[in-house]
């Protein structure tokens, strides 16, 4: 069945039976006006908001429609994670057109459904609009964090250690065998099934951060959104002070390894650019790295790398690697 022959009011009840929302910290729900929570004395309340254009940020030929709800909802748990606060409640909008199948929406809303109650996030309403197309998805999230906790990208210290979770290059990686095996079917991505779950399903880095928030060694923090070189040129630019990342250091995993021998790409560049990663950079003393990083590694199994360092600004923005020195430049996405 298709959404035009299901009519507005009975797709919000079908969508509301997939979200319901049960703690006493909401006074109202999905349903009304408007949603009312109670919140938390003594904290600061984070918000963000994204929107997702098929055809631009997500395709069908690439991902499950319950893969492209996990992700919507993952990109903005991860910018609350990103501030080193705990993710709580989240509006989504959906602007649908009249063919879309009652299924897809079905799953959107599953993904969605299922990334939220991993992290404890409660879907407390949004809204519901028709379109001639594409499909367009958006998230407003809610977070909490105590203020002497909170972590801005702009406090990097000269002197600092960059560090960054997990490992990177897998997103992209995925994304361009995906991209390769629909041009040419009879490829296999059995090999590197890993780096396509990390671009269909990436997992935000919530515990790490709450973590990192409450060591208090953190001067700055962002997430992996844009890509490495974007997001760590973004971080420096607003502290006001120069990069540079180490890349014999970076962190790639076997999956992504041998997705760039598959894809004859370089897997350096593979990790300095892959967009919608999640993982966190964060700097940090030197004095307090080794500690901080052990920490992180050993309560959550996320390893956590040094990956540079943060320099005067008049040393510019650098890479290093066996060759010698580049150019640190942004080779992460770019929307316009």
């Amino acid at each position: 069945m298709l959404t035009k022959s299901y009519g507005e009011f009975n797709l919000i009840h079908r969508i509301l039976e997939r979200i319901q929302v049960t703690s006493p910290d909401v006074v109202i729900g999905p349903g009304d006006d408007t949603a009312a929570v109670r919140t938390t004395p003594d904290m600061l309340t984070l918000m963000s908001t994204d929107t997702f254009v098929e055809g631009l940020d997500f395709t069908e030929d690439y991902s499950t429609w319950t893969q492209i709800g996990w992700k919507s909802m993952a990109a903005n748990v991860s910018d609350i994670a990103a501030m080193g606060g705990l993710p709580k409640y989240a509006l989504v909008t959906f602007c649908l057109p009249e063919d879309l199948r009652i299924e897809a929406v079905d799953n959107l809303c599953d993904g969605m459904a299922d990334l939220a109650q991993r992290f404890g996030v409660l879907i407390v309403g949004g809204d519901l609009s028709g379109t001639p197309g594409p499909v367009t998805i958006s998230v407003t999230i809610t977070g909490e964090i105590p203020p002497h906790q909170l972590i801005k990208r702009s406090g990097a210290q000269v002197g600092d250690r960059i560090c960054v979770t997990g490992h990177l290059g897998g997103a992209e990686a995925g994304l361009r065998l995906l991209m390769q095996s629909l041009n040419h079917p009879s490829h296999n991505l059995s090999a590197a099934l890993d780096s396509v779950a990390r671009h269909r399903t990436p997992i935000p880095r919530v515990q790490e951060a709450r973590l990192l928030a409450e060591s208090g060694h953190v001067h700055s923090m962002i997430d992996i959104s844009d890509g490495l070189s974007a997001d760590v040129l973004h971080m420096g630019e607003d502290s006001g002070a120069g990069i540079v990342l180490y890349a014999d250091a970076l962190p790639v995993d076997p999956a992504t390894l041998e997705a760039a021998r598959v894809l004859q790409d370089d897997p350096i560049q593979l990790a300095m650019n892959s967009g919608e990663e999640f993982e966190l950079v964060c700097t940090v003393s030197e004095k307090d790295t080794d500690g901080l990083c052990r920490r992180i590694t050993d309560a959550t199994g996320t390893p956590m790398t040094v990956i540079g360092e943060v320099v005067p600004s008049d040393s510019g923005n650098t890479w290093r690697d066996e060759s010698g020195t580049h150019a640190l430049v942004s080779g992460g996405y770019d929307h316009f």
